[in-house]
């Protein structure tokens, strides 16, 4: 997890799936501790995410959610793509094309409107 601009980030890599999405729980619950703005989760460097990634990301969200704090995932192969916009489990996560157009979506609310999954 890093800092950028008061925003927590946190980057994801390879797959996330059974063995792996307790790793990226563990890592979203500690970027939700670490601010009160948002968490831009890093997904470029993901190319598989299974049901347990999309579930770590949905009671991730109902946490951040609870607490004021927006959950963005940025920067996702279209694969994985797909895989959260057509499950419908993930609800209520922002994303945007990579983290830089997260921060200036946050910041400014421009760059285009940020797909909010619902």
């Amino acid at each position: 997890m890093s800092d950028l601009d008061g925003y927590a980030v946190v980057a994801a890599a390879g797959s996330v799936d059974t063995l792996t999405h307790p790793v990226l729980a563990e890592h979203l619950g500690r970027a939700i501790e670490a601010t009160r703005l948002a968490v831009i989760v890093d997904m470029s460097g993901v190319h598989f995410c299974d049901s347990s990634g999309l579930n770590a990301f949905a009671r991730a969200d109902m946490r951040a959610g609870s607490r004021g704090i927006s959950l963005i995932a940025a920067g996702l192969q279209d694969r994985v793509h797909r895989v959260f916009t057509t499950t419908g489990i993930v609800h209520g996560v922002y994303l945007m094309s990579d983290v830089h157009s997260a921060v200036r979506w946050l910041e400014t609310g421009t760059n285009g409107p940020a797909l909010y999954l619902t």
